[in-house]
């Protein structure tokens, strides 16, 4: 079906002669004007519904009222100025905020960065810090970032690494044992791995700790077993290790509770954070027991930028409205109205999209088709060519892990909007299954 791109076109066009290739993970030439909460506008003037809240950095939509009117109030007083070397209102306003809410009311302090990326750096640079042991366990799949030390951990596509060695040493990576494995096997597998490692060759007394997200977003929004998770702590908290969440795309309500690692009744000894930490903004951050955020002196994680003041104060604006009643009722409302759209989906289309993932607002859905057996097996062009169609029927969707449909809304999505979207998935879907998309948009596969 035809869409207008011509004004679109000529700035990928544009982008391509300035931009290393390593920039964009596209899928279609999609340049954006203006976004309206949850509705995008290209410089086309086409109009999308956000399924993706810019990669889950705006969980609250973009150019969301209250947070415009906090920015605005602070440019009026300063942009940024460096808490390396002074302080600020606001980012002590948002450290008191965040530090409130550390899972089992833990005493607990923070630092601020830029992104999640070097928010995952302090966390390794903490854990050494405060154990004197250098080993860090990651999780096959993971995606922690792409700064040299989160880049190290990250273990979703080799294009991450090549060319790039060599890595951060003492980086040992495990399976991750998600909720489609059944009890009986999670109980007997999901941990031998490490146990059998610390038997042979990983010495425990020298590991500082394992970093996990609890449910993995570029993996296919794959959410941990609960006897994976609470195995894993108690080995954890059996061999001295730190327990560190990385809670940078399930954070901030993301899955219906403020941090992912609350779904499996575990105090973290620490979390990392970024995304939707900024509400918008560039703003990482790094929190922990109280004791071990006060082994490092400064400069050891120290960035002239980090913690600045528009972006805490947008976080702070953000904090207070996402533990409103009204959004918690608005949070309560769509989880529930996303269910109820997934399940007609999955009735209409039972041999296309076979699995749900993810928890609550982040939510995964599964393509598959049949083989010659009649076995279901993913079906990677067939979810690109259904996240294109619906692209040019007005919804902003990618794909992950080959197969799966990202599904992750602004938190407060219009409920007709969220409703609309799912109508575009439906035609689109129905196109697919027609045979109505042609191979051509194939052209612009370059996501995940």
């Amino acid at each position: 079906m035809a869409l207008n791109t011509e004004k679109c076109n000529a700035w990928v066009e544009r982008d391509k002669k300035v931009f290393a290739p390593t920039q964009h993970l596209s899928y279609y030439p999609m340049v954006i004007k203006k976004v309206d909460q949850d509705v995008i506008y290209d410089e086309d003037d086409n109009q999308y519904i956000d399924f993706l809240s810019s990669a889950s950095s705006l969980n609250l939509g973009s150019c969301n009222p209250i947070i415009t009117a906090a920015v605005k109030e602070q440019l009026d007083n300063y942009s940024q100025y460096t808490i390396a070397y002074t302080y600020g209102r606001k980012s002590i306003e948002y450290a008191e905020r965040l530090t409130s809410v550390y899972p089992g009311g833990v005493p607990a302090k923070i630092v601020f960065g830029n992104c999640g990326s070097d928010a995952n750096d302090a966390a390794v640079k903490f854990a050494r810090a405060y154990t004197g042991r250098s080993k860090i366990i990651t999780f096959i799949n993971a995606y922690h970032g792409s700064t040299y030390g989160s880049i190290s951990m990250s273990m979703v596509t080799t294009r991450m690494r090549a060319k790039m060695g060599p890595m951060l040493p003492d980086i040992y990576c495990f399976p991750f044992y998600d909720v489609s494995y059944d009890d009986e096997t999670c109980e007997k597998e999901c941990i031998a791995d490490i146990e059998r490692a610390f038997a042979t060759y990983l010495p425990a007394e020298e590991v500082a700790a394992v970093i996990i997200e609890p449910v993995q977003g570029d993996a296919g929004l794959l959410a941990g077993h609960p006897i994976f998770m609470k195995k894993l702590y108690d080995l954890c908290k059996k061999n001295g290790i730190l327990f560190i969440s990385e809670e940078v795309q399930q954070g901030f309500y993301r899955t219906g509770k403020f941090f992912g690692i609350e779904h499996y009744d575990i105090i973290p000894d620490g979390i990392i954070m970024g995304k939707s930490i900024g509400a918008g903004f560039p703003l990482g951050g790094f929190m922990a027991k109280a004791e071990i955020m006060d082994c490092l002196p400064a400069p050891a994680h120290l960035f002239t930028l980090g913690g600045n003041a528009t972006a805490c104060a947008a976080g702070v604006a953000a904090f207070d409205y996402l533990q409103s009643d009204e959004f918690q009722k608005i949070l309560a409302d769509n989880t529930k109205l996303l269910e109820e759209c997934v399940a007609d989906l999955r009735a209409t289309f039972p041999d296309v999209i076979t699995g749900r993932r993810g928890i609550d607002m982040s939510c995964a859905l599964v393509v598959t088709k049949k083989d010659e057996n009649g076995n279901d097996v993913p079906d990677g062009d067939g979810t690109f060519k259904i996240l294109y169609r619906a692209y040019e029927r007005g919804l902003l969707i990618i794909s992950l892990s080959e197969n799966i449909l990202r599904v992750q809304p602004p938190l407060n999505i219009r409920p007709e909007n969220l409703k609309k979207g799912f109508a575009i998935l439906k035609d689109s879907i129905r196109d697919y299954v027609n045979g109505d998309i042609p191979d051509s948009v194939m052209a612009f596969r370059a996501g995940w």
